[in-house]
Formats: C-alpha cells, sequence, structure tokens
C-alpha cells in the first residue's frame, strides 16, 4: 500500500450516442468508465472537470451532474446503467447498487471557472463560496477496489465511475463535413460551421452524428487542424455530408487521490 503520497488519475469518459443532442435531467451522461489507480484504500483530495460548452461556447459549466464511483465484486465489473443521453431504468439501477462505492455532486454553478474564463470550455474544481447553501467537502470520499479484478495491471487496482446529467447539457458543436458526403480512407476531413480548431485539439478522438444524434461513427484520433480541414490518423468510413464532427470524450476528469 502506498502511504502518504498523492496520485493523479485521468478519466475521459464516452459519450458515444446523441451526444450532439441535448441531454435531459436523469440521462445517462456516460456509462460507467474504468480507471486504474495504485492499490489500497485512497481519499479523494481533489476533483477537476474540464468541461467544453456548445458550438465552442462556453455554455455547460454551470450545469450539475451526479458521479458515482463503483468497484467490482468477486471480479465482476458493475453493469451497464444503460445508453448515454437515455434515462436509465430500475432494473439497471438496481443491478448497480452494490457496486457503489461512493457520490459526488459537481454543482457547476459553484465550481466553475469565474466568468468563463477559458473561452469554449469550463474548468470546474475547488470554486467559491457563494452562499449558506453552497457545495462543501465536509469529509475525505474513500475508495478501495477489489483486488480480485483480474484486468487491473499489476500493483494496480480498477475503479469505476459514472455520471447522471442533471441538466441540458448539449456537447455539440456545429462543425460539419462540409460540401460533400467525405469519402472513407480520406484522412483529410473538410469541415464548414463552426471552425474545427475551436471545437477540436491534437490527439481527440471525434465521432459524427446526423443532426438527430443518430448514425454515431466513430472517426479516429486528431492529427492537424485548420479552420476548415481536419486530419485523422486512420481512415474513417463514409461520413454524409453536414454530419456533425463531435468530440467522443468531451468530459476530462482529474482525479487527485491521497494514500
Amino acid at each position: 500500500m502506498i502511504k502518504g503520497k498523492y496520485h493523479l488519475a485521468t478519466i475521459k469518459p464516452e459519450i458515444n450516442l446523441t451526444g450532439n443532442v441535448a441531454f435531459s435531467v436523469d440521462d445517462v451522461l456516460f456509462d460507467w468508465t474504468s480507471f486504474e489507480v495504485p492499490r489500497g484504500a485512497c481519499a479523494i483530495r481533489s476533483l477537476n472537470l474540464i468541461v467544453p460548452g456548445t458550438n465552442a461556447v462556453a455554455a455547460n459549466g454551470a450545469l450539475q451532474m451526479d458521479l458515482y464511483f463503483a468497484t467490482s465484486i468477486n471480479g465482476v465489473a458493475p453493469p451497464t446503467l444503460g445508453n448515454t443521453n437515455v434515462a436509465m431504468n430500475v432494473i439497471s439501477a438496481t443491478a448497480a447498487k452494490p457496486h457503489i462505492m461512493a457520490y459526488h455532486a459537481v454543482l457547476g454553478k459553484e465550481k466553475e471557472d469565474a466568468l468563463d474564463g477559458m473561452v469554449g470550455f469550463n474548468v470546474l474544481g475547488k470554486g467559491a463560496v457563494t452562499s449558506a447553501v453552497t457545495q462543501g467537502d465536509t469529509a475525505l470520499t474513500v475508495l478501495e477496489g477489489d483486488p480480485s479484478y483480474a484486468g487491473a495491471t499489476s500493483g494496480y487496482q480498477t475503479m469505476w465511475v459514472a455520471a447522471v446529467a442533471q441538466g441540458a447539457y448539449d456537447f455539440g458543436t456545429a462543425c460539419a463535413v462540409g460540401s460533400a458526403d467525405h469519402e472513407a480512407n480520406d484522412l483529410t476531413i473538410v469541415v464548414e460551421g463552426t471552425d474545427a480548431d475551436d471545437c477540436f485539439t491534437i490527439g481527440d478522438t471525434i465521432i459524427a452524428f446526423d443532426g438527430d444524434g443518430s448514425g454515431a461513427t466513430t472517426i479516429g484520433n486528431v492529427t492537424a487542424l485548420a479552420a476548415d480541414l481536419i486530419t485523422v490518423d486512420a481512415a474513417p468510413n463514409l461520413i454524409a455530408d453536414e454530419d456533425e464532427i463531435c468530440n467522443l470524450n468531451p468530459i476530462v476528469i482529474r482525479l487527485g487521490l491521497e494514500y
């Protein structure tokens, strides 16, 4: 066991269905996403999230999400909560109940960077005290994984995090395939609408959706960007004209743990 040391885990959940359509309250924001940390009981010391806005405008930061942390039981991972952007049913919720270790409410309006200083996205962190009911961590949240789970790297343990939306999150970009269908096997995608370099960075994994959120097509990892061009590392499938290009992993969680 590690004692008196810190570990920073970076978690990038997938929003792989209807990511360009606004969520409703109690929709699954993202399903169980695994992450590895050194073995042993640990306490959450810091929790920061990077949350993009809609159409390259910081508009999601003030919303609330409910984070749930889970462990495997007797080596079995927590069961799915359901698809993203859909309310979970009582059967899925009940099946996951024994696996849940902890809950953390992320109150965006009290955790976001003041005045949306990072243009196009928000950084949610310690926040500021604004009222008598402002969220405050009164005790450490302790997590510990299941040592019988076989999927972890030697010396590490696997845990999971999932989230439920408590607001109308919308990770659309208005950055669309331009001019004509994007042909399969072409690594460079011509886009129109919002500039691509306002929405994405090198290394992002991108996904395309129809306007109504259907027809999800994972494209690949971004290797180069210009306002109207995206270059990726693998030849994608055919993507239709006007399909909206989004980030497969729009939310980044930085979890600081103390052992």
